[in-house]
């Protein structure tokens, strides 16, 4: 057999190998899939009996994590991939909303010329943690959702009044989720979002 014949043969047996061991990479770390977990906001509502606090306040999220996503386990394998907090801004705001008089996105939470113009009373910075699991072998969507808000909660001077921390957990199966890939995650918001707005509406610090 030719020289030239054995170099063709023997760079399609290094393609096969290289394809083959791609196709087990892939087969072990799976896809990472999109999700929005943006809750419908209309579940967010203050209480019957939840007075309004009297204040300003700020909240403040840092630009380079607004938009920065994170990726955590579905079924199958697979990943899926989010940016919870652009996700949850909104509901956010929302659930401040029904806590206090008024709410301001900050652009700094040492501006003090910023907060002195907006009569900011206090500067709440939000830190979220997720987490997503399923034990299904064939649909990659989270059959569980998990997230953890706690707020950090400061007076203008930077004095830190009280760090309230929650978690969440929602949970769809597949006859649910079917329509609607992101249904765990959107039920955790929901959850989350209201045990926080709770945990405000009852600290001593904030109550005056």
């Amino acid at each position: 057999m030719k020289a030239n014949t054995w170099k063709v043969i023997g760079g399609f047996s290094r393609g096969l190998s290289l394809l083959c061991t791609a196709t087990v990479v892939v087969a072990l770390t799976g896809c990472a899939h999109p999700l929005a977990i943006g809750p419908d906001i209309t579940k967010i509502e203050p209480g019957p009996d939840s007075p309004v606090i009297d204040a300003n306040v700020g909240y403040y999220i840092a630009p380079e994590i607004r938009d920065s996503k994170v990726t955590t386990p579905g079924g199958g394998g697979d990943l899926v991939t989010y940016a919870p907090y652009s996700d949850l801004e909104v509901a956010f705001y929302k659930m401040l909303g029904n806590v206090f008089k008024n709410v301001v996105p900050l652009k700094s939470t040492s501006d003090r010329a910023e907060l002195g113009d907006k009569a900011i009373r206090y500067v709440i910075t939000p830190t979220v943690k997720t987490d997503s699991s399923s034990p299904s072998p064939f649909t990659w969507p989270p059959t569980a959702f998990y997230i953890t808000l706690t707020c950090r909660i400061a007076d203008p001077e930077g004095n830190v009044l009280a760090t309230p921390t929650v978690t969440a957990a929602g949970r769809a199966e597949y006859e649910e989720f079917k329509s609607d890939f992101s249904l765990s995650g959107k039920r955790a918001a929901v959850s989350v979002m209201q045990q926080m707005q709770k945990e405000l509406q009852r600290l001593p610090q904030l109550a005056k």
